[in-house]
């Protein structure tokens, strides 16, 4: 029948249509709208339908721009969704397509503007099918005779027809060579297997090296008689542990392996004196090739030539960066590697590849870390990771393909790799771990297992009282800080299993905690100077935000716009208005002033750049701040924008050790053994004086001074067990 004809052939091009919009491609994954499955991932989980709808949404408008409230109109249309339902669906996309905030490949989001597609997108098959042909008589061929075709005519249709299959099934091979390749490209690179703790003394082991051949590592270890740190020797297996040099003075840290596993560098602190040596791996006289400086660990390799060591020194004497140079181990002066360096540049660790062909190193002070690379001789910088991190050691792996690195960017202190060739990160799921180093010879890997339990501790700052423990803890405590109006005290603690913030008030003999945050990082409680509530900021995998808690009813409220990366935050001038640091790695962190009256920002004003961490000094109404990569503390003036340094004397690597309060700057003054000082600074006069000696070492460098400028509270190291682990490293599918 003419109509009945008519609907089949319809229904069939509507379902060949269907069929044809079903395979999604986009940059190198395959998704399945039906199933919501990720082709090229097959273990993958399936996407929620939010994510696959953003995802299409954002796909159909091929590359452009799509506002938030565009995307909540179209994928939640008929609904009256909350913002945060798109933020958790598009961070379900990047997690399900292996996406990175920092540097997407996929899914890019233009603060205050809305998200664009990166990726190309396109559905496979999905060339504009014929159109339907017109209305025809048709007769029933048992009773009308359909015309006879030329010869001519059945060839060419045969060989139309044979092109149209050929196309088809070479479009088919290349996508599912694709889909393959791409599914290949997703897979982790890297396996680490046979993990293993190889010392399990009590006190500290740290700062393992392994040899270039893998069978013997060195490390400091607590000399628990002479009260300081040596450096010794053993082989990967249960054996004797050899000192490496006699002289009992002073601390022993950070030893380093010659390319020919012959000679060990390491450093020796002795008092506010710092000095880099050299001595026979097997033991024997020591010799001294460079003097370094004592206020942190100076991270040094060496060269392959094995006749210099690469480090990190100012470019001047009045110079506030450091740069990459090389010291001959006969003595002389520094020799200077010319490459992409601004003056407020701190890069540190530097490490030659296998093959002496290029040089890695750390850029930015922790917890804003990253890995960049450039060749041996100088030039083509290149930064491989987009993270901000605190970066705890990194190495070559054995090929030369990748870095290991320590990073705790998704929580805790955990081992990834990444590639050198197009950046790809692997988590190797090493659980804690820190300092990583790789032989040459062999797949073996030892790292460092921080086992600490961290206290807090109340120092009187005239000396009359011991210091004090005041908050019973089985767990690690951090990040302490003192209530404006009275004795309270909020902090950061594990102590449930969890980490939370939690208050403890004197008054009551009371501890609880004030939230059950399921993301992975929970920073810098900063108190409302009423004392009715308090700030944190709360950092997830891929993004940070600013939340405010209310003590009385320990309710919450999100301050910041879900496409704002929070660094750090604190309150401003007037009633919800806040200051803040956001932004990703290096240079594109921004200072913000914003109000916050419901959820989200408004009247967001862009104060300062390249920021690293802020306080807000209420005696002077100033803002002050310290930057990413240049040392030094700063003054903003808000009113004229006016930017003084202060002080050059707070080092942007002790990102968190300086507060403002009553006018006056306190900051800690860090030593890599020994001793604290602390300090007071008076910026109008520039009296700078030590007021304190905090005599235990300390975790990190929080502090907080109590309401009535009486007591100094910091975070202490209660146990220190840290092992060294071991485990063999493979690329995938060489096993």
């Amino acid at each position: 029948m003419l109509i009945g004809g008519q609907a089949t052939s319809t229904s069939a091009a509507i379902r060949i249509r269907q069929e044809a919009m079903r395979f999604l491609a986009v940059g190198e994954h395959v998704i399945d709208i039906d199933t919501l499955r990720i082709v090229t991932s097959p273990d993958a989980a399936r996407l929620t339908p939010k994510a696959a709808a953003v995802l299409l949404q954002l796909a159909r408008a091929a590359g452009r721009t799509q506002s938030r409230d565009d995307l909540l109109n179209e994928v939640w249309k008929g609904t009256c969704p909350t913002p945060d339902v798109l933020t958790q669906a598009v961070k379900d996309l990047r997690r399900a397509l292996g996406d990175d905030l920092h540097a997407p490949r996929y899914v890019e989001t233009l603060p205050r503007l809305g998200y664009r597609l990166v990726a190309p997108a396109r559905f496979l098959d999905a060339q504009e099918l014929p159109s339907s042909p017109g209305a025809q008589t048709i007769a029933h061929p048992q009773t009308q005779s359909v015309p006879a075709m030329s010869e001519r005519s059945i060839v060419r249709w045969l060989a139309i027809g044979a092109c149209i299959a050929f196309a088809i099934a070479l479009a088919g091979a290349f996508a599912m060579y694709k889909a393959r390749s791409a599914a290949a490209a997703l897979q982790p690179r890297w396996s680490a297997s046979a993990q293993r703790a190889i010392t399990a003394d009590p006190g500290a082991e740290m700062y393992p090296r392994i040899s270039p051949d893998g069978t013997r590592i060195a490390y400091s270890v607590a000399d628990s008689h002479a009260h300081n740190a040596r450096i010794v020797q053993r082989s990967l297996a249960q054996s004797r542990v050899l000192r490496l040099t006699e002289t009992e003075v002073g601390d022993e840290f950070y030893p380093v392996w010659s390319p020919d596993g012959a000679t060990i560098a390491f450093m020796r602190y002795v008092g506010n004196q710092c000095q880099i040596l050299i001595a026979p791996s097997t033991g024997g006289p020591e010799r001294l090739v460079d003097s370094c400086f004592a206020g942190a660990v100076n991270y040094f390799s060496w060269a392959p030539d094995a006749k210099h060591v690469l480090k990190t020194i100012p470019t001047g004497a009045s110079a506030n960066d450091l740069a990459l140079s090389l010291t001959s181990t006969e003595g002389g002066p520094a020799e200077p590697i010319a490459y992409d360096h601004a003056p407020a540049d701190m890069d540190l660790e530097g490490r030659y590849s296998p093959d002496g062909k290029r040089i890695a190193f750390r850029r930015g002070g922790n917890p804003y870390s990253d890995l960049f690379l450039i060749d041996a001789n100088g030039g083509n910088l290149r930064q491989l990771t987009h993270l901000a991190s605190r970066i705890r050691g990194f190495d070559w792996t054995r090929d030369g393909s990748a870095l290991i690195f320590s990073s705790s960017h998704a929580g805790g202190q955990g081992l990834y790799t990444v590639a050198v060739d197009d950046g790809h990160i692997d988590a190797l799921g090493v659980n804690p771990a820190e300092f990583p180093s790789a032989a040459r010879a062999s797949d073996t890997l030892v790292y460092e297992i921080p086992r600490l339990r961290t206290q807090l501790a109340t120092i009187a700052l005239d000396g009359a009282e011991p210091m004090q423990d005041p908050v019973a803890s089985t767990g690690n405590d951090s990040a302490p800080t003192f209530a404006p109006v009275d004795d309270r005290l909020a902090f950061i603690s594990d102590r449930s299993g969890s980490q939370q913030l939690w208050l403890h008030d004197p008054a009551t003999s009371e501890t609880f905690p004030l939230t059950d945050a399921n993301e992975p990082n929970l920073r810098y409680p900063v108190w409302r100077p009423d004392g009715e509530r308090v700030l944190i900021t709360a950092r997830g995998t891929d993004i940070g935000s600013l939340t405010e808690i209310d003590i009385a009813t320990r309710t919450s409220r999100v301050l910041t716009s879900a496409d704002e990366d929070v660094r750090y935050g604190v309150y401003g001038n007037r009633p919800n208005m806040f200051i803040a640091v956001v932004g990703g790695s290096g240079r594109g962190r921004e200072l913000i002033e914003f109000e916050s009256a419901g959820q989200g920002e408004t009247a967001r004003h862009v104060l300062a750049r390249d920021v690293g961490r802020l306080d807000y000094d209420r005696t002077n109404a100033a803002i002050y701040f310290t930057k990413v990569a240049e040392p030094g503390l700063f003054r903003l003036e808000p009113s004229s924008g006016t930017e003084t340094l202060i002080t050059n004397k707070i080092n942007p690597a002790h990102l968190d050790g300086w507060l403002v309060l009553d006018g006056k700057i306190y900051y800690i003054a860090p030593q890599a053994t020994g001793p604290t000082d602390f300090h007071v600074l008076d910026p109008e006069t520039g009296d700078d004086r030590s007021i304190a000696v905090i005599p235990d070492s300390i975790a990190d460098f929080n502090f907080s001074l109590s309401h009535d400028g009486k007591h100094l509270i910091v975070v202490r190291v209660a146990e220190k067990d840290t092992d060294v682990g071991a485990l063999t490293l493979t690329r995938v599918g060489d096993r």
